[in-house]
């Protein structure tokens, strides 16, 4: 039996919204009570949240939420501040000794954080050389730190970033050689895996995202995707677009799909799917796409590959580390794209099917959570 003698706080910025880095931060401090070596699992925000959302996801585990006391906001806690950052105290007197107390009582910290960030800064003013203190950079970002921000930065014990690209950025830019590369855990893959392995029977593939509907996501890149498969080459593919977001977008790319003449074959479904559900839409897709401008992740990629979907897109975020190795799933640009599906259409069904059941393995023996839950487990040895 493990003998327990370890208490760890998982601490975000956010906790108000049902985001990526909200799940994550419930995520990991999930793990750490199932693997049974901690004594207290506890999970910090700065706010109080609202949403039983999160308690939905820790069900029965005996994981506890922490924030600022709410009389940290009232007006005259806030004016004392003022004036006594005016004589020089840099940080709040009333989170500094929050923080104190904060550090005597854990004896390990998981970070989620991002470059700008502050929030967690008062912890440094008690570091132990006997704890530790891991970061977890949330955001995609290829910013220099300041000065400032890479003196506390040094003093994590580690700093986890989404992939090895970002990793070299750090090292080399931030000057920070305490960085490790390790990809993100998802929510719903107990679910994911538990589908049917998904089999091609026929040459028409059904292409799928899901996630927030926004410029940045490039989802424009899809429609036209479509357009080459089908109104250049003959082909009968579906495209389904599922989620909330940019309205004014949204209707550009219902216009887009007008003009490419493929409204028969484009569904957009405006509906929010909750974190907990995502496997009743992956479930009737064949390849989940990515054409994102930029990402960190993304984190539905990976609950495509759980799913036993097949997984395209550009060479952006994780694609690369995750993928790379994979022919056809990660591309250049939008003409390697439509190549590489091209390719993979017209592929026999036999083949197609092949393909699936081995991917759907890598991510088991690869990408699965439990892989990623051991690498994390080893930072805190």
């Amino acid at each position: 039996m493990i003998k327990k003698s370890k208490n760890i706080i998982v601490c975000t910025p956010f906790l108000d919204n049902i985001g990526g880095t909200e799940i994550e931060a419930v995520l990991t401090a999930i793990h750490f009570y199932d693997s049974n070596q901690y004594k207290r699992v506890a999970i910090f925000s700065p706010r109080k949240s609202s949403s039983s959302f999160f308690k939905e996801i820790i069900e029965e585990r005996n994981i506890s939420f922490v924030h600022y006391p709410t009389f940290f906001d009232f007006k005259t806690i806030l004016f004392l501040n003022k004036i006594l950052k005016k004589f020089g105290l840099e940080k709040p007197i009333l989170e500094s000794a929050y923080w104190f107390l904060i550090s005597l009582q854990y004896t390990s910290f998981f970070i989620l954080t991002y470059p700008g960030c502050t929030y967690f800064f008062s912890v440094f003013q008690f570091q132990f050389q006997n704890k530790k203190y891991i970061a977890k950079i949330t955001m995609w970002h290829f910013n220099l730190l300041s000065k400032l921000h890479q003196i506390v930065y040094n003093k994590f014990t580690n700093i986890i970033v989404f992939n090895e690209e970002q990793k070299m950025f750090w090292e080399r830019n931030n000057f920070l050689k305490n960085t490790v590369a390790l990809d993100i855990a998802i929510l719903n893959e107990t679910n994911l895996l538990s589908l049917s392995q998904r089999t091609y029977e026929q040459d028409v593939l059904v292409f799928g995202y899901l996630g927030r509907i926004s410029r940045e996501k490039n989802l424009e890149d899809m429609i036209l995707l479509l357009d080459f498969l089908n109104n250049k080459n003959q082909k009968k593919c579906k495209l389904v677009i599922q989620g909330k977001g940019d309205l004014l977008y949204l209707q550009e790319l219902e216009l887009l799909v007008v003009k490419c003449n493929l409204f028969n074959f484009v569904t957009f479904k405006k509906e929010f799917i909750s974190p907990l559900q995502t496997h009743t839409f992956y479930q009737y897709i064949d390849v989940f796409l990515v054409t994102s401008k930029s990402e960190g992740g993304p984190m539905t990629a990976l609950e495509a590959a759980a799913a036993g979907c097949f997984v395209m897109g550009y060479k952006i975020g994780a694609m690369q580390d995750r993928f790379g190795q994979i022919p056809n799933m990660v591309n250049q640009n939008y003409k390697s794209l439509c190549d590489s599906a091209l390719a993979l259409l017209n592929l026999s069904i036999f083949d197609k099917n092949t393909i699936l059941n081995e991917f759907r393995q890598f991510y088991i023996l690869k990408l699965s959570n439990s892989i990623k839950a051991c690498k994390l487990n080893l930072l805190f040895k």
